[in-house]
């Protein structure tokens, strides 16, 4: 039997059949009304979750400027323009100088420029502990893979000046040639590395470059990581080879193993506290390190009769943009007692900038000063000694 009922929405009558039309529309007509509504809703929630990581990148850019401005005033760039040898005694100590008098003949055993490619450094702080909040941070700094070919013309010239350097104190240098013919040299082999050397160091990952033909080795524990300083310890004693070398070569020639780093940034990091703080800054800063960057010289009994080393950084009056990247999390669990049931938040925020706007032509051009610049100053201070 046809049955009916009236429309509340249109007074008109209907049949049964069609009864569970009308909610149906209404629904879509509510949700078509609500659509606007409910985007205008997802729209104002990520605009606010935009500006909010936006304000925070905007915080750590600061946070960076800050210690990038307080480095720079700490460390102020070296004066190119004036002659190094006016600078000389500001940069460069000499460690047992004295010693330096009696030399009469060098061969330089080792000579290695290490270019710092990668840098990071990272922080924690706080506690989950009684529904605490536990954080943390990285920070990574890194530049464009550089032209090798490039950094071996800077190398070659930087060794060729050095031993006219020493050439022109009236001293002999004794031919590469001569120092690879002896026993123990050959028996510094397992601790060399052929040029370039693409490794990680104590706090960035870098390439070594050595004068084209000659290998070289880690010279330096304050750049070794931790796998490569047990090498120190458990290794080949590159110390005592150096000094039987020396015997080999009838006791006349003082060894000299010349250590140089070029760097692109500095890093700092609150380290791990139990404090509510994890921080980590960065800082473009294109230098040559203090102590890392040195003459050592070895004599019959003494692998580190002498040295000369830059007592400061030498930083360039360039200012380069390396790509910055940095990552803070935190975690937080909070327990509910009337369940006893725990729940763990978790945040992770990401910031990125300066990618592509690294200038690999002025760090070409600018490392090569900053190294002859040194090298320069080396030589004024140890002419003084002679």
């Amino acid at each position: 039997m046809f049955q009916a009922f009236l429309s509340p929405l249109s007074g008109a009558w209907v049949s049964r059949s069609n009864r569970f039309a009308f909610p149906r529309i209404a629904a879509m007509l509510l949700l078509a009304i609500s659509l606007p509504v409910q985007a205008g809703l997802f729209d104002a929630i990520t605009d606010l979750s935009k500006a909010i990581s936006d304000g925070k990148a905007k915080a750590d850019a600061k946070s960076d400027a800050d210690f990038e401005d307080d480095t720079s005033k700490k460390f102020p760039p070296y004066r190119f323009e004036a002659p190094a040898a006016s600078q000389s005694a500001q940069y460069v100590e000499a460690v047992r100088g004295s010693n330096f008098k009696s030399i009469k003949k060098v061969g330089i055993v080792n000579f290695s420029v290490e270019f710092a490619l990668f840098k990071e450094v990272s922080a924690m702080g706080g506690s989950q502990y009684q529904g605490g909040t536990a954080r943390d941070a990285t920070k990574s700094m890194k530049i464009p893979p550089p032209d090798v070919a490039r950094l071996q013309q800077l190398v070659d010239k930087l060794y060729a000046q050095t031993a006219e350097d020493f050439a022109s104190m009236g001293i002999e240098v004794v031919p590469f040639e001569r120092l690879k013919a002896t026993k123990n040299y050959a028996e510094l082999a397992p601790a060399q590395h052929a040029s370039p050397w693409l490794t990680d160091t104590k706090d960035s990952q870098s390439v070594f470059i050595a004068p084209t033909g000659m290998p070289l080795y880690m010279d330096n524990p304050n750049r070794a990581d931790f796998l490569k300083g047990l090498g120190f310890t458990f290794g080949t004693n590159t110390r005592l080879k150096e000094i039987m070398m020396t015997y080999d070569l009838n006791q006349e020639v003082h060894l000299v193993s010349v250590n140089m780093v070029v760097d692109f940034a500095a890093l700092k990091t609150s380290g791990s506290s139990f404090l509510s703080v994890a921080s980590t800054r960065g800082a473009n800063l294109h230098h040559l390190h203090a102590n890392n960057t040195s003459y050592r010289f070895i004599s019959t009994t003494q692998p580190e009769l002498m040295f000369v080393k830059l007592k400061q950084p030498l930083v360039s009056d360039v200012r380069l943009i390396a790509e910055t990247s940095t990552v803070k999390g935190q975690v937080s669990t909070q327990t509910f007692s009337a369940t006893g049931m725990a729940v763990e938040t978790t945040q992770k925020d990401s910031y990125n900038r300066g990618a592509g706007q690294f200038d690999l032509d002025t760090y070409y051009r600018r490392s090569g000063d900053m190294l002859d610049a040194s090298r320069q100053m080396f030589a004024e201070e140890l002419r003084k000694l002679r």
